[in-house]
């Protein structure tokens, strides 16, 4: 990790307490024309994006390396990093800066994983895009797979030795679980992203109220709905609310309805 400078600007306490609200997350730091990273994120960002990795004299006895890029350009960078397994926290100046007394205000206004990817020319046209949310916890681990590029979700339950046949027919590029669960079956990092969320989010009391409180539980397909790319060879399959292998239920509803482990753990 960089060494924390003795002497912080205003801007880098901001950027700091900004940062540490996102761990494990590249933050694109709005500045003026630019997106800038700093210390860590920068290091990161000059690798996978060939940016040059310069520095800022912060004011005290060592300097902050920093990289950034055109926010013209940052779709493009943006999308590159999803590419790669990375989450990236956009955050943007919410004030003008002509307005401003002293430093000028900035928060998130959007994270990008890459299980969260909406944008149609990001994602391959034949296959679905999820977010598989997994709580390996118990005799028989329980699975929910979002898609919210078609609004489809995939609820399922599988003995603790096909778990790792299930998770290949997702072929998810990000996996969400309880934190501090140990997962062997899971792809390396440079695969799959992993997430992990508070334990207490996977309850399963919880995902139930969710599920029979929500208006897609009744099996109404949605007309936003475009359907999946196709289907993983294997996986469960059927009409809305209906049940086509043990264990296992598909519903179809708008984006993100809420209804799972996997959508809480996006919000």
């Amino acid at each position: 990790m960089t060494p924390r400078v003795e002497a912080d600007t205003p801007l880098m306490q901001q950027y700091r307490e900004i940062k540490a609200r996102y761990p494990q997350t590249i933050l694109f730091f709005r500045m003026g024309d630019f997106y800038e990273m700093f210390e860590d994120d920068a290091r990161l960002a000059a690798r996978e994006l060939g940016l040059t990795l310069t520095s800022r004299n912060n004011g005290g006895a060592a300097e902050v390396p920093l990289a950034g890029v055109p926010v013209k350009a940052g779709t493009e960078y943006l999308r590159r990093l999803i590419a790669k397994g990375h989450r990236v926290a956009i955050c943007e100046q919410v004030e003008d800066p002509k307005l401003a007394k002293g430093l000028v205000r900035r928060e998130v206004v959007e994270t990008i994983t890459p299980g969260t990817v909406l944008a149609e020319d990001w994602l391959e046209r034949k296959r679905n895009n999820f977010l598989l949310a997994l709580d390996p916890r118990g005799a028989a681990p329980g699975l929910a797979a979002l898609d919210l590029s078609t609004g489809e979700l995939a609820l399922e339950t599988v003995p603790l030795e096909d778990l790792a046949s299930a998770l290949a027919r997702y072929e998810a590029p990000e996996v969400v679980l309880p934190a501090g669960c140990e997962l062997a079956l899971l792809p390396g990092r440079g695969a799959c992203t992993v997430t992990e969320r508070e334990a207490w989010e996977f309850d399963p009391e919880l995902a139930r109220e969710d599920l029979v409180g929500s208006p897609h539980s009744t099996g109404s397909a949605s007309s936003r709905g475009t359907g999946p790319r196709s289907a993983p060879p294997g996986r469960c399959s059927g009409t809305p609310g209906s049940s086509s292998r043990a264990g296992c239920r598909i519903w179809r509803a708008p984006a993100c309805c809420g209804a799972a482990p996997c959508c809480r753990s996006t919000t």
